[in-house]
């Protein structure tokens, strides 16, 4: 009686570990509504199991679990929660791997006591630590993981998928795994040598990813340290046109006493060179903070350069929510990406960009006419040309440094991006 309570029991808390772990994988959030749903499914589920088998028995049951439980775990999750289809298949064969962590130490237990009590006593125990854990401290770096592009997903499910495959053929369908054949008993070391090398090719690809990166940011560092110095320009600029507006009256007063000395040509000349004096000193002003204005300055001078209508629409304070440096390191690389993708605009071209600051936020627009739709992967638009597409990552990397908001989207044939800062602690 005790061994077929446990039994049962052990079947109970199997079937909602696995229903559970491969939803929280995926990213389903653990709140009352999908705590619902999930037991609901399982509910059904057991009662479709049962009654399977009642008509055809235990042992061909056993072998319909992955059409009967698996299979409709999958459809669940990709009808009910909107994941990819393959992600819900990886997800469903993860937490039928980390089963094996109470299968091995129940057998282990059984080996030590010959008693199946504490075969099913200790896998029952295994089981919640197992499912406390994968919780606790795994589930959000898989949610990420499973998140990745199908390329990825692939190799990250392959030995999962694997080890699915080669449990049930050779111990569910079958005895082969006990009979000592050595091409079995050695075929999951054939899988994980494959495995290890995928990792490898990817961990390779990965570097290069990285290694690429720290050239941009040093690339991006002697940037800075040259947009500097154009903001420095800038000031000076202000400077001189202060000293020059200081100087409006000596300077009337001089060109009225050539004119009073019958030497028009000379005033005209003087005036002329005030006036090149002036221009060499235009500076719009956009807001208050000097170190924002600076920026939009410099680009609203480079997208006149290329003929491209620059409309700026800016409303903040002297004293921002965020860094400077940072803010004009995210503003400098989506307008540096707005001026790329316009070179290759044969329509109209233009950008608008709208910084907004509402109390302790600070919101972004930045918007540009494009004719080819940019390929998106995790809502990040990539490129597939060398080289490119760094400056985006590095507007997701500061953005997220500042603990801000970023959002890439289309919208009528144009590209908008949509940043919130707000105050750094």
């Amino acid at each position: 009686m005790i061994l077929q309570l446990l039994t049962g029991i052990h079947n109970l808390t199997t079937l909602l570990f696995g229903i559970f772990i491969s939803a929280f994988f995926l990213g389903v959030k653990p709140i009352m509504k999908n705590f619902g749903k999930l037991l609901l499914f399982a509910l059904v589920d057991v009662f479709f199991y049962w009654g399977i088998n009642l008509f055809t028995g235990t042992a061909f049951a056993n072998q319909l679990y992955p059409v009967l439980v698996h299979l409709p775990l999958i459809l669940f999750l990709f009808l009910c929660y909107r994941y990819s289809l393959l992600s819900c298949c990886i997800s469903v064969f993860s937490a039928y791997l980390c089963c094996q962590f109470s299968n091995w130490i129940g057998l282990f237990a059984l080996t030590l006591t010959k008693n199946p009590v504490w075969y099913y006593s200790t896998r029952i125990a295994i089981t919640f630590i197992t499912f406390f854990f994968l919780f606790k401290f795994v589930r959000r770096t898989t949610q990420t993981i499973f998140l990745k592009e199908n390329k990825e997903l692939v190799i990250i499910g392959f030995l999962p998928f694997i080890y699915y495959i080669f449990d049930y053929a050779s111990t569910k369908f079958s005895n082969l795994l006990y009979s000592g054949n050595k091409v079995v008993v050695e075929f999951m070391g054939f899988a994980f040598s494959i495995g290890y090398l995928i990792f490898l090719l990817v961990y390779f690809k990965e570097s290069e990813k990285k290694s690429e990166i720290r050239q941009y940011s040093d690339r991006m560092e002697m940037q800075l340290i040259s947009l500097q110095k154009e903001i420095e320009q800038v000031r000076n600029s202000e400077q001189t046109l202060a000293i020059l507006r200081h100087d409006m009256r000596h300077h009337l007063n001089l060109i009225l006493s050539m004119l009073n000395q019958n030497h028009p040509e000379k005033a005209i000349s003087y005036i002329q060179e005030i006036g090149t004096a002036y221009d060499d000193t235009i500076v719009t002003r956009y807001c208050k903070n000097e170190t924002l204005n600076s920026v939009i300055s410099i680009y609203k001078t480079r997208f006149l350069e290329r003929n491209i209508n620059f409309l700026p629409e800016i409303c903040v304070q002297k004293d921002l929510p965020c860094p400077d440096l940072s803010l004009c390191t995210i503003l400098s690389n989506a307008l540096e990406n707005a001026l790329h993708a316009l070179e290759h605009t044969s329509g109209e071209k233009w950008v608008s960009l709208q910084i907004m600051q509402k109390e302790n936020l600070l919101l972004l627009e930045i918007k540009n006419p494009i004719e080819t739709m940019p390929k998106f992967i995790d809502g990040i638009p990539i490129s597939d040309k060398k080289g490119h597409g760094i400056g985006t990552k590095s507007i997701v990397y500061y953005v997220q440094q500042l603990n801000g908001q970023c959002h890439f989207s289309v919208e009528e044939h144009c590209f908008v991006l949509k940043i919130i800062l707000s105050r750094c602690i």
